[in-house]
C-alpha cells in the first residue's frame, strides 16, 4: 500500500536547516520516510470516530491534591532584607551559582 509523500527531502532538509543539524545523504532518507510514516500514521488515527468519548484528565481516577489558592498577607520587604544573612541596600546577596567562562 503505497501512500503519497507529505514531507518532500528538500522540506526535511529545511527543517533539519532551522534546527541547525546537518543530514546526510541517508539520514535525510530515513528521515523523510520517518515524518511521511508518522503523518500516515496520524492519518488513520484521525480515522477513529470519538465523537462520543470524554476527554481522558488523568489515567488514575484521582482528585488534584492542591489546595485553593487563597490571599494571605505576606513579609515586608524590610522583614525579609532584615533577616537575610547578607543583603545590600534593597536587594538580597546570594552566593555566584553560575561562571562565566573566560574566554
Amino acid at each position: 500500500m503505497s501512500k503519497k509523500q507529505k514531507v518532500s527531502q528538500e522540506e526535511v532538509k529545511k527543517i533539519a536547516g532551522l534546527s541547525r543539524l546537518s543530514l546526510s545523504k541517508e539520514e535525510l532518507v530515513k528521515h523523510t520516510g520517518d515524518m511521511n510514516n508518522i503523518l500516515d500514521y496520524m492519518d488513520l488515527l484521525n480515522e477513529v470516530d470519538t465523537d462520543n468519548i470524554d476527554e481522558l484528565v488523568n489515567v488514575h481516577d484521582m482528585k488534584s491534591p492542591l489546595r485553593d489558592d487563597k490571599f494571605e498577607e505576606s513579609l515586608s520587604k524590610d522583614s525579609v532584607i532584615e533577616n537575610s544573612p547578607e543583603s545590600s541596600e534593597d536587594y538580597i546577596k546570594v552566593p555566584i551559582v553560575l561562571k562565566k567562562e573566560s574566554q
